[in-house]
């Protein structure tokens, strides 16, 4: 019988194939030549775009750091290259931001047990999809009123919206009832309880402490940390529109907030392939088009931010190797 880790692996093949092949076909109809006739014109501004990606990853640092003890030894810019070492493991292996998370943990824990910095990064997580969801509603109208000839489209992205928001509001009121146990009770109930789920019992109770006095002690730091998550989504509202303007399409923030509400919507929806390979571009392509700035746009669009994410995942790699052959010292209490 196949093994389950197999048939996991043969999925996520199946949908790098297909995103590679959605990748193509996109290159195919823009042409080839135009594309590298773009990124030529584009040339050295890709510095400026990796730049504000850099600041993006510092404000997102910031929001991690408010979730985390307020004793905890740890300086902002560790933080900051522990961060980008997960980040790189997300987007570089096919674990579904799971690898990365566990990367952070292992890393910190010389300095954090690792049920603390877990519960950190389940509520900075929270507090970036609900950074997210700021920007989304703020940019819905605009979205909305680009989309009347698509009616379809702009039911498509309400009812994702409404989903995503209340999947997350959701998912927080379970941290705090203490989501393990809650799940755990659930499987009791069901007569299923096997001495893997008792392992996880034990091994959640303490994630779930955590959690639960986390959003009970600090409310204030949790919404400080959505402020941060909602500081980075300006921050890239400032580098799309000098994308665009690089790419001789000056653009207006406005413009740039409802395009890249749009993207957020369609990028949630594709969690599910690797480093969400051809689905991201296809995805800039379709706001592009819809905001009637044109397909080969999006498209240069999207390889433009894919080059930056690899920009960046690489000096994450870097982080990574550096802090893995130097791990930290155990903090000295």
């Amino acid at each position: 019988m196949t093994s389950r880790p197999r048939v996991a692996r043969t999925v996520q093949i199946g949908l790098v194939a297909a995103g590679i092949v959605l990748f193509g076909t996109l290159v195919r109809k823009v042409g080839i030549d135009r594309l590298v006739a773009d990124l030529r014109g584009f040339g050295f501004a890709i510095i400026g775009v990796i730049a504000f990606e850099l600041i993006i990853d510092a404000c997102n640092t910031k929001a991690w750091q408010k979730t985390l003890p307020r004793n905890a030894p740890l300086g902002f810019w560790l933080l900051f290259w522990v961060r980008q070492a997960g980040v790189a493991i997300n987007q570089l292996t096919p674990t579904a931001t799971v690898g990365g998370e566990v990367a952070k943990a292992v890393l910190l824990r010389p300095r954090l047990a690792v049920p603390i910095t877990a519960a950190s990064l389940v509520a900075a997580r929270m507090s970036y999809a609900l950074g997210q969801a700021v920007l989304v509603l703020l940019g819905l109208s605009a979205i909305l009123g680009r989309t009347r000839h698509a009616p379809e489209l702009a039911h498509a992205i309400v009812v994702a919206f409404l989903l995503t928001v209340s999947g997350v509001l959701g998912f927080v009121w379970l941290q705090r009832r203490g989501i393990f146990a809650t799940a755990i009770a659930s499987v009791q109930r069901l007569g299923i309880m096997s001495a893997m789920f008792q392992r996880i019992q034990t091994g959640g109770a303490a994630l779930d402490g955590h959690l639960v006095d986390f959003y009970r002690d600090r409310p204030r730091a949790f919404a400080t940390s959505v402020l941060w998550h909602l500081v980075g989504q300006v921050v890239g509202l400032l580098q799309l529109s000098f994308i665009l303007a690089a790419l001789g399409i000056p653009t207006s923030i406005a413009t740039c907030l409802a395009i890249e509400a749009f993207a957020l919507v369609l990028d949630s929806a594709a969690f599910l392939v690797p480093g969400r390979i051809g689905v991201q571009e296809a995805g800039r392509v379709l706001v592009f088009t819809t905001f009637g700035l044109g397909a080969a746009t999006g498209l240069a669009v999207a390889v433009i931010v894919r080059l930056n994410q690899l920009a960046v995942a690489a000096l994450g790699l870097a982080a990574f190797a550096k802090l893995s052959v130097t791990p930290l010292p155990p903090w000295d209490r």
